[in-house]
């Protein structure tokens, strides 16, 4: 066994020899390059690796490397040198050698003058990020978790270490003096650790915010260090899939989907279109036998999705992006320009609702040939949007459902915004809204949105030919929740117009991205029509009336007291007070029900087979007693208006989201929009209830202590002042009646902490009102005695019992008397 085993090794070692020496020989001759041309190379290099998790796919990637990223300048294909050859190729297509990019607009400084921090990357000119400059909209994970936030500074591995991408402008990692361009060697919040992977950066920083890291790196071949304190992570209005998919997957897969926003590619150009192109391959696929394919990204020999842009203009506002067409004669510009802060007059405090967060996108195509040239473009919306509480959420929509993102369509000529939840859209059901004039459109999420408002001064203006909802994201398993979170987006196919030869098409969108709050969304208006404002975005259901009173008072008196937890017990007060004589009245109206049961015992035994009569003179019985059996379940049909405004508030107003009851010093009610997590018990539960969508028993990661608090306070109120059952089904009423709280309980389970809070208020209230204010007495509560016979309850029937057989005690006690003076 041993000598065969060796044979093995030798022979193994002498095929991989063999092979290393007949691979070293046959190597081709590489030119002679100078340092610095190599340099570019091993940089471009880099940016591909980090590119590729930002591709749509990985020939993505391929079509990076194909269009001359690894060329060298004064080489021909042919591996001879031709200067004239370089010079026209360097000429003819400089963007086809840009190297990956990332720059940014903003600030995520809340003193700065931007409302927001922008990342673009010039992979197809498009949004990788977006961050709320505001502390009042931060991360809630990272919130809840304590994750401490140095900045987004996209990662390259490269040799020695991790390169920096790009550096926020007032980012920790900024205010510690990191530059893009520098090479982290070792990071540490307690001791230093080499870092060659962006994990193990993850982890090496990983701490509380407050806390210092300390990094270690290199910058033009000199090593530095610089330690930075890390802050509360802003909340990302856009950013990579992968990090909201990481959310509810234990892992994303490598090459998972997440392209930039606001990306643009040519719909039709002369007579080649995407639906031309589309049909070609369908018919090639059925001849061939093959099944259908995708439908094209964009038409051939077009990269404006995947390729590297040239950057044309960058200032502290704007920056601009080219990509030329040579083979159709075009020149493709994109430019962004982020809106500033203003307060009124240039001084004064900055009003909150000032409408500054958006930045303005145009799109320009030029006709550089001889002849006009019929074009159309294709326009993404955003992606990424957060995908906030997951388990537990729900979003109030005008097209029902539970999905947390949706494209909203909003056209001049309809009545109210088309809407189409992320679950349609996966499945395939979404049609694609064609014609009429588009006010707005984009992404949809529960507190904040991001929409495209053409910049349009005729409402009857027309840009566009069709605007859609498309899946971005796997398509989900068939019966999963996983179309609830599935990433959506919207897209624009613009009209077909004709572009004389040196003219451009240009059309410019206002890019709303921000939170949904109404006093802010009424002041974006397309086209000077208020009615079709981005208020529409604020939609709080069929109680929406009663759910803005319910808003307002609550921030009445947030006002006074700084905490909404406070507020909503105050509201609680407020609504038991009013209710308090209708409460009164029918406690009333249970007595009188008490003391009248003989008389209806007698009814039910008199009328048992009649059912008619027996009705007929219970409704007697009521009206000659002025009793409404019906009056028990009034103040909880008052009450219900109460409780769903208050719901639809707590999943609308973005005032309530990130309030917490006991400040940030815990995790506990830390939030009032969501349920109190109490404790994380994800470790220990198997993941049909971690999960937070099987049924019933889909309770989350989190133990919440409050819905608990409050069925048992519901329970408690049942047994205090429920009467005992007259007879076998009265008991059994009230059994099911004890199943149904417990039932009841697992519904209640993911409610917000801000629900649970107003019931267990109110149950309080309601047993300290029966405590303090006892039931009224037979004679109170306006039953005579005498009006039909004998009438009484456990206690009043006792006494008159009581009394009776005093009286009958008597009477013996006279007789005995009397037969002693007789005898």
């Amino acid at each position: 066994m041993e000598r065969r085993f060796v044979l093995f090794l030798t022979l193994s070692m002498l095929v991989l020899l063999a092979n290393a020496w007949w691979s070293i020989r046959n190597l081709p001759k590489q030119p002679p390059v100078d340092p610095n041309a190599a340099a570019q190379v091993d940089e471009a290099a880099g940016a591909g690796d980090a590119s590729a998790a930002g591709a749509e796919n990985d020939a993505d990637g391929q079509n990076a490397d194909e269009n001359g990223d690894d060329a060298q300048p004064g080489v021909d294909a042919d591996g001879g040198d031709d200067e004239n050859k370089d010079q026209d190729a360097a000429d003819l297509a400089p963007e086809d050698r840009q190297q990956l990019q990332y720059l940014t607009l903003g600030s995520v400084d809340p003193d700065s003058p931007y409302r927001m921090l922008v990342t673009f990357t010039n992979q197809g000119a498009g949004v990788r990020r977006i961050e709320l400059a505001s502390p009042r909209y931060l991360d809630l994970h990272d919130l809840q978790e304590k994750i401490g936030y140095l900045g987004q500074l996209e990662l390259q591995p490269v040799k020695g270490g991790l390169q920096v991408g790009v550096v926020g402008t007032g980012t920790p990692a900024e205010q510690a003096g990191l530059q893009a361009g520098d090479i982290i060697t070792a990071a540490g919040a307690k001791e230093l650790q080499p870092v060659a992977t962006t994990t193990e950066f993850a982890k090496a920083i990983r701490a509380k915010p407050r806390q210092e890291v300390t990094l270690e790196f290199t910058r033009d071949g000199q090593q530095k260090t610089a330690t930075a304190t890390l802050a509360r992570a802003p909340l990302n209005v856009i950013r990579p899939e992968s990090e909201n998919a990481a959310l509810w997957m234990d892992a994303p897969p490598p090459a998972y989907p997440e392209p930039p926003s606001f990306l643009v590619t040519l719909a039709q150009e002369g007579n080649e279109n995407l639906q031309g192109v589309q049909q070609q391959q369908l018919q090639q696929a059925a001849a061939q036998g093959l099944p259908a394919p995708a439908p094209p990204a964009e038409l051939p020999g077009v990269d404006l999705r995947s390729g590297n842009w040239r950057v044309v203009e960058q200032t502290d506002e704007a920056v601009s992006f080219e990509r030329r067409l040579p083979q159709r004669g075009l020149i493709v510009t994109k430019r962004y320009r982020l809106a500033e802060k203003l307060a009124a007059a240039g001084e004064g405090p900055i009003d909150p609702d000032a409408p500054a967060y958006h930045l303005m996108l145009e799109v320009s195509l030029r006709n550089e040939g001889d002849e006009p040239r019929n074009v159309a473009y294709q326009l993404d919306g955003a992606n990424g949007m957060p995908v906030e509480g997951w388990w537990y959420a729900t979003k109030v929509s005008r097209a029902g459902g539970v999905s947390l993102r949706e494209v909203a369509i909003r056209h001049f000529q309809a009545k109210a915004p088309e809407v189409l939840p992320s679950a349609t859209i996966a499945t395939g059901d979404a049609e694609p809204l064609e014609g009429g004039s588009l006010a707005w459109a984009g992404t949809d999420a529960q507190y904040f949105s991001v929409c495209l408002i053409p910049q349009k001064t005729d409402p009857e203006e027309q840009w566009l030919e069709r605007v859609e909802g498309i899946l971005l994201s796997p398509k989900p398993k068939a019966r999963s929740a996983e179309g609830k979170y599935a990433n959506v987006t919207s897209r624009f196919t613009s009209l077909v117009e004709t572009v004389p030869a040196g003219q451009s098409l240009t059309h410019e969108y206002e890019v709303f991205a921000g939170p949904k709050r109404p006093e802010l969304l009424e002041q974006y208006v397309p086209a000077g029509s208020k009615p079709h404002s981005l208020a529409e975005l604020a939609y709080y259901g069929w109680f929406g009336a009663i759910a803005k009173v319910m808003l307002a008072v609550l921030h009445f008196f947030y006002g006074f007291v700084g905490n909404y937890g406070v507020a909503i017990i105050m509201l609680t007060v407020l609504v038991r007070g009013l209710m308090f004589p209708i409460s009164r009245s029918q406690v009333k109206s249970m007595v009188k029900m008490q003391e009248l049961k003989p008389e209806m015992d007698k009814l039910k035994e008199k009328y048992k087979g009649d059912q008619q009569k027996q009705a007929q003179a219970m409704q007697e019985l009521y009206r000659k007693h002025g009793v409404n059996p019906l009056a028990g379940c009034l103040p909880m049909f008052l009450q219900l208006p109460v409780f769903i405004g208050l719901y639809r508030g707590l999943a609308v107003d973005i005032e309530l989201r990130q309030a917490p009851l006991f400040g940030n010093l815990t995790r506990w009610c830390s939030n009032l929009a969501a349920p109190d997590m109490f404790l994380d018990w994800s470790g220990f539960m198997p993941d049909a209830v971690n999960n937070g969508q099987t049924f019933i028993v889909g309770l989350g990661p989190y133990l919440n202590i409050l819905p608990l608090i409050t069925m048992a306070l519901f329970m408690l109120q049942q047994k205090l002042f429920m009467p005992e059952p007259a007879n076998e089904q009265a008991a059994l009423q009230q059994k099911m009646m004890k199943y149904m709280m417990l039932v009841m309980g697992l519904l209640f389970y993911k409610v917000p902490s801000g629900l649970c809070l107003y019931f267990i208020a109110s149950s309080l209230w309601g047993i300290a009102e029966r405590k303090l204010f006892p039931p009224p007495t037979a004679a109170t509560a306006g039953v005579a005695a005498g009006d039909s016979g004998p009438v009484s309850d456990r206690n009043g029937g006792r006494a008159e019992r009581d009394r009776s057989g005093k009286r009958a005690e008597g009477s013996r006690d006279r007789k005995r008397s009397k037969g002693k003076k007789r005898r």
